[in-house]
């Protein structure tokens, strides 16, 4: 075993090791101790005792070359089920940010139109009380139905997932407020930014990809409670967990890349030759947005 282990040294074997003492091992212990004891003998830990010392006391265990064949198929079972969880995680991610399926995206569209209209009601109640003892309570009720209709989308939803209109409100407020094409100015504003604020940036995407890994992981995990149902319940909590890394790291990312455009803009404008005295304006950014577009 010593010279087995000896022979795995080097990079492919310190990660399969490290997937092999992560999730994936823990996920199929779980699955492991869901087929031995079931749904009806859920918590007998004595009958899992049990099965162990019966595993332990098979003769082919003593083997050597038994217990390198079974260590082998371990790391490679362990790694399987980690690169299935990372596409998994990948397919989560796409679900998330999707436009489809639309009848869940119209549904969010008209909550927030409803909340909208709410919204511009109050303000014009608010502007009618001005000067009034009712002026205080106007304005507030006004923030108050605003914050309800951001909490539905910043701007009206075109996806299914508050997560999807979040990330694309980006480019939504950048065109409104500098008549900007976000997806064509990004890859420049990119390569103006110093390392430190890429950093920032890569290090929040990184997180909404590790939350969606999670998600991955809590469907194994619910998948499992059809043999047993306490992983069904680890399965959902992991689930609510991965949502709302999801959701922190979503708008750690969108605002971080709409705070790059505010103030990078400018210095693109001037790297593309394009006066800009002050801040960007819309007539600045619709002249970028030609130049990037390569439209005459």
């Amino acid at each position: 075993m010593t010279r087995f282990l000896e022979a795995l040294g080097g990079k492919l074997a310190e990660r399969w090791i490290a997937l092999m003492l992560g999730p994936s091992v823990l996920l199929m212990s779980v699955a492991a101790v869901g087929v031995t004891l079931g749904h009806r003998r859920w918590h007998d830990v004595g009958l899992l005792l049990t099965r162990l010392n019966e595993l332990s006391a098979e003769p082919a265990l003593r083997n050597t070359g038994t217990l390198v064949f079974l260590l082998a198929g371990l790391l490679a079972a362990s790694a399987g089920v980690g690169l299935a969880a990372t596409g998994l995680g990948v397919t989560v991610e796409r679900l998330w940010l999707a436009t489809r399926p639309r009848r869940l995206a119209d549904r969010r569209r008209r909550r927030w139109e409803d909340a909208q209209a709410a919204f511009d009601h109050a303000l014009v109640e608010a502007a009618g009380a001005e000067g009034t003892p009712g002026a205080a309570a106007a304005a507030a009720r006004a923030r108050e139905l605003n914050a309800r209709r951001n909490l539905i989308g910043l701007t009206a939803p075109d996806h299914p997932f508050w997560l999807g209109d979040r990330i694309a409100a980006v480019d939504t407020r950048m065109w409104r407020a500098y008549r900007l094409d976000i997806t064509s100015a990004w890859p420049r504003i990119w390569l103006i930014m110093a390392e430190d604020v890429r950093a920032e940036i890569v290090t929040s995407r990184t997180r909404l990809a590790a939350a969606a890994r999670l998600m991955a992981w809590a469907v194994g995990y619910v998948a499992v409670g059809a043999v047993w149902w306490p992983s069904a319940v680890v399965g959902g909590v992991t689930a609510v967990t991965a949502w709302r890394r999801a959701r922190i790291a979503g708008v750690a990312f969108a605002e971080l890349a709409e705070s790059a455009v505010d103030l990078h803009g400018r210095q693109l404008a001037e790297s593309l030759g394009i006066p800009c005295e002050g801040a960007l304006t819309e007539d600045v950014g619709a002249e970028i947005t030609t130049v990037l577009r390569k439209q005459t």
